[in-house]
């Protein structure tokens, strides 16, 4: 008897569980208003679409645009103008350079001795017989070198003692080369001459050159 009345109290329960459930909503909408949402989005868009379709604001750009592309039209013309100028100038800087060295060379060649130049050949050949050459050609241009400047003497020894007494620098050296000349010419083969010598000799005879603008 007492299951049977515990049965029949869980039948006449079971609905009012039922009942209590499903008069609870899941979802409450009194806690969302779509209605302020959508004023909110509404209120924050507004202004930008109001600005965007004003016809003021694209007269302002359109202006704005207008100044900007002629600027930027001044500053490209502006540019190509200072480019063309600027490779014009480079253009006459590098003639201008050209032409000077062209000159200095014309001027080095004129003033340039033939015969030094020469004398120089031959004390670079890689024959003894050039090298002797070349100091007996330097000896005698120094020679005729001393009589154009009108240096009194005889003899090689004799214009070199009156350059001295003149004041002219480098006497001594030359002195030593044609100390040398004399031993090449007096000896011949016998007398031996290194490369190296010979340069030596032809370099005393061009500070002398040198001391009297010959070279």
């Amino acid at each position: 008897m007492l299951l049977i009345c515990c049965y029949n109290e869980n039948v006449i329960m079971e609905p009012n569980i039922v009942q209590t459930v499903t008069q609870k909503p899941l979802f409450d909408p009194t806690y969302l208003n779509i209605e302020y949402v959508f004023n909110k989005i509404y209120n924050a868009i507004g202004p930008i679409w109001d600005t965007i379709t004003n016809p003021h604001t694209w007269s302002v750009i359109g202006v704005v645009s207008v100044c900007i592309s002629i600027l930027c039209i001044f500053i490209i013309i502006f540019s190509i103008v200072r480019l063309v100028e600027i490779q014009i100038f480079d253009a006459k800087e590098i003639d201008h350079e050209i032409n000077l060295a062209l000159a200095k060379d014309k001027e080095t060649d004129r003033s340039t001795n033939p015969r030094w130049k020469y004398i120089q050949t031959l004390i670079e050949s890689p024959n003894e017989s050039d090298w002797r050459i070349s100091i007996l050609e330097a000896d005698s241009l120094l020679e005729e070198s001393f009589k154009e400047l009108d240096i009194v003497g005889n003899n090689m020894a004799e214009l070199l003692e009156e350059a001295k007494t003149n004041g002219y620098p480098g006497i001594q050296g030359a002195w030593d080369a044609h100390i040398i000349r004399n031993k090449i010419a007096h000896e011949g083969t016998d007398f031996p001459l290194t490369q190296v010598e010979g340069r030596r000799v032809i370099k005393l005879y061009q500070n002398i050159f040198e001391d009297l603008k010959v070279i």
